[in-house]
């Protein structure tokens, strides 16, 4: 009778241990996850892509120091190309939004007015980063 109260408890336990390290855990995921959401960005995909050229081809320091001017530059063209059809982009992106809006209650509408506002401040955050790396460029 005690070896199975023994062996509840100790069920018990390991149930109880591996509950809360399921809880830390998520916990601990969803702030990793939202903190590396947050680092995205034009400038957090420059630095990706640097540090895995790195990575993958053991780039010394010196390779670095000379490839890194030559990923900046394919990295702003990209970017200038893209900002090049950013009017028909939200153009296109506009006409959506009001199509869908349409299928939405008011109480969601709201919602993907916010939606919308931060895909436009991720926008402008990519401009000024361009506009920050060609200034940056052209000084060199």
């Amino acid at each position: 009778m005690r070896s199975r109260r023994k062996l509840w408890a100790g069920l018990i336990i390991l149930f109880g241990a591996g509950t809360l390290t399921g809880i830390v855990a998520g916990y601990v995921y969803s702030h990793t996850e939202r903190t590396t959401r947050s680092e995205h960005g034009p400038a957090a995909h420059h630095e990706r892509i640097m540090k895995r050229l790195t990575q993958d081809l053991s780039l010394t320091e010196q390779q670095q120091a000379e490839i890194e001017p030559i990923v900046t530059r394919a990295h702003v063209a990209v970017l200038e190309l893209r900002f090049a059809h950013q009017a028909e982009v939200e153009q296109i992106l506009a006409k959506g939004m009001t199509e869908i809006k349409t299928k939405l209650s008011a109480s969601q509408q709201p919602g993907l007015d916010k939606l919308y506002q931060e895909l436009e401040q991720r926008w402008q955050a990519s401009r000024h980063y361009l506009a920050t790396q060609k200034q940056t460029l052209t000084s060199q």
